[in-house]
């Protein structure tokens, strides 16, 4: 008789999930990207949106900056090169932006898995999916080609997921499906009672993926019809190009084979015949080879029509047919080092500062609107000196109150007092136009001196810069920045230089 006290073994699936959870990146890189899906492309709202999330990772920020300064991205930009995530949003586009973040957060989550460099195959696998998804709608706008290129990488997370967290199950289903002759479906369903795809939807329901993004990762159904709205298209999109990817990877008589029976069932509904879809095969590699350097991997080289058996994963562990990421990369970018210091500082604080002041000069002198300098000037503060948080702060001639216009940084920091001409460090750096430097806002003579909704709203601040701006000798604002240690050493006198050059920008935009 069985001992009930015993516990149950757990089955296969229950450990995948286990793995995920106990992870340490993966599920930061759920929350992460289930946020970057629930974006929105509004106006000004959704670039500041998007460019906040993606400045909290300081790694994401480096790669993102690097792979808008490839020579295919930079086309748009000409030579000026890419200092600010603000900057490639605009120059690249919202959706573009959005798109490549994802590739680089669900690469991150999965290569820092142990092991994961047997990854590499099936991940280029996803990347290429949303590729050539994206190839495949571009003549539909952004907005549709982005969204199929995202769905697209996603309905590859349950298969990716079970291969990095639980290899001998994964292993075991591969087995299966060869020694049984069935599908992946099949073998996964054999034996982890859920197929990849089913595994998928359980995975984005746990990152809370919006609806939409569900129901275009759903599988289609086995009768095809042509789409007949934008929703319909980016679905049977995603699934063409996951489908296209995975016809790549067989030799090149079974993938000729397995691509004609493709464009039969997709074909006419797609409006894609196979001339169009090897160009989009090589376009799509190109894009795929950007994300990978960016991503530190290996890359791909595209398939040899002269090449026969070789399959493109025996292509990537070859490495003659591999570039290295400098060869398909512009010249590096000031982007904030890794190396940082006590408080947070990059080491090339200045070269970025620097970047930030071009990019800042070079707004003014093509007329952009004022959001933009500020932004620039914000995000130059908050990545050159590595602060927690940065905003500009300006009175509202209404109330009389100073509020944040625009801010950087977690928990979003909100300002509204009014100018009493107080005997406090606010007031008295206000009125004096006086550039303020706090080191430790809980030294004793400091505490007394800050005003009461400062040591309220602003309690995790431990060190900050106040930099006030005045039009006709009068306060109308101020750029504050802070930190949540306390910062002995400040600002070098060419930091601060800098900063107030910034700040001139700012001036003359809002006089302009």
């Amino acid at each position: 008789m069985p001992d009930d006290s015993l516990p149950l073994d757990p089955s296969p699936l229950e450990i995948v999930f286990a793995a995920l959870r106990e992870h340490g990146g993966l599920p930061s890189a759920g929350r992460m990207l289930a946020q970057l899906a629930q974006t929105l492309e509004k106006e000004d709202d959704g670039v500041h949106n998007l460019a906040d999330l993606i400045l909290q990772d300081l790694s994401l920020t480096q790669r993102l900056l690097r792979v808008a300064n490839t020579i295919p991205y930079r086309a748009g930009a000409g030579r000026e090169p890419v200092t600010t995530i603000t900057r490639a949003i605009v120059l690249l586009g919202f959706n573009q932006v959005r798109a490549a973040a994802m590739s680089l957060v669900l690469a991150d989550g999965l290569l820092g898995a142990d092991g994961a460099a047997r990854l590499h195959a099936d991940l280029h696998h996803a990347l290429l999916s949303g590729s050539l998804a994206r190839e495949l709608l571009a003549q539909h706008g952004a907005v549709e080609a982005e969204e199929a290129g995202i769905v697209a990488m996603f309905r590859n997370v349950g298969r990716l997921l079970v291969a990095a967290f639980a290899p001998s199950t994964f292993a075991e289903v591969m087995e299966h499906a060869a020694d049984a002759e069935t599908s992946e479906a099949a073998a996964a369903r054999h034996i982890l009672g859920k197929s990849f795809d089913e595994v998928t939807e359980l995975v984005l329901r746990e990152w809370s993926m919006p609806a939409r993004t569900l129901a275009a990762v759903a599988p289609l159904p086995p009768r095809f019809n042509a789409p007949k709205n934008s929703a319909e298209r980016i679905r049977a999109a995603a699934q063409f190009g996951d489908e296209v990817a995975a016809a790549l990877r067989l030799g090149r008589a079974d993938g000729d084979g397995a691509i004609k029976k493709l464009l039969a069932r997709y074909g006419a509904g797609l409006q894609v015949n196979r001339e169009q879809l090897d160009t989009l095969i090589a376009s799509a590699h190109e894009h795929t080879r950007e994300i990978e350097a960016a991503c530190g991997m290996r890359t791909a080289a595209p398939p040899d029509p002269e090449v026969e058996e070789q399959t493109i994963d025996e292509r990537a562990t070859d490495t003659d047919d591999v570039l290295p990421a400098e060869a398909q990369l512009a010249p590096a970018v000031a982007a904030p080092s890794a190396e940082r210091d006590a408080v947070g500082r990059p080491a090339n604080a200045r070269d970025v500062l620097l970047a930030g002041l071009t990019e800042a000069t070079a707004a003014l002198a093509r007329d952009a609107d004022l959001n933009s300098v500020i932004r620039t000037v914000l995000e130059t503060m908050y990545s050159g000196l590595g602060y927690a948080r940065t905003a500009l702060v300006l009175r509202d001639p209404a109330t009389g109150l100073y509020r944040e216009r625009a801010a950087l940084g977690e928990p979003a920091p909100h300002f509204a007092f009014p100018l009493h001409r107080a005997p406090n460090l606010f007031d008295a750096a206000l009125t004096r136009a006086t550039d303020l430097h706090i080191a430790n806002v809980r030294a004793e003579k400091i505490s007394a001196r800050l005003p009461d909704w400062f040591k309220r709203d602003f309690a995790s601040t431990a060190s900050f810069l106040l930099l006030p701006l005045t039009v006709k000798s009068k306060p109308v604002g101020f750029f504050y920045a802070d930190r949540f240690v306390a910062d002995d050493a400040g600002l070098s006198s060419e930091e601060l230089n800098l900063l107030r050059t910034l700040r001139s920008q700012v001036l003359m935009a809002m006089r302009r």
